[in-house]
């Protein structure tokens, strides 16, 4: 093999190498460019998912306290309508008293 073979085969081998190492560096911006997509997907999904729980805890928060309030609601009624009814049960022994006060004097 001459000098000149040999020239050759060195140039060959750099060539080549040039090639991987283009290769190579191609194949990094690659990755790296998939890595930040797919990290912005993830937190974009994060996201989304928090903002998702968040509405369902506000919806089942406002749920209970409609729930709640209706109980309350209800409660309030039963107390007013028991209320009314002794106060008709009462009426007739109230206005005797009032009468025998003025009938006192």
């Amino acid at each position: 093999m001459g000098r000149a073979d040999i020239l050759r085969a060195i140039k060959k081998s750099e060539d080549g190498a040039k090639k991987i190492q283009s290769d190579a560096e191609t194949k990094a911006a690659e990755t790296l460019s998939n890595a930040r997509v797919k990290a912005a997907e993830s937190t974009n999904s994060g996201r989304q998912g928090a903002d998702d729980e968040a509405a369902k805890m506000l919806s089942d928060a406002r749920a209970a306290a409609e729930k709640e309030a209706e109980s309350v609601a209800a409660e309030g009624e039963v107390e007013l309508e028991r209320v009314a009814s002794e106060g008709k049960k009462n009426r007739s022994a109230a206005a005797d008293a009032v009468l025998d006060t003025f009938r006192k004097n």
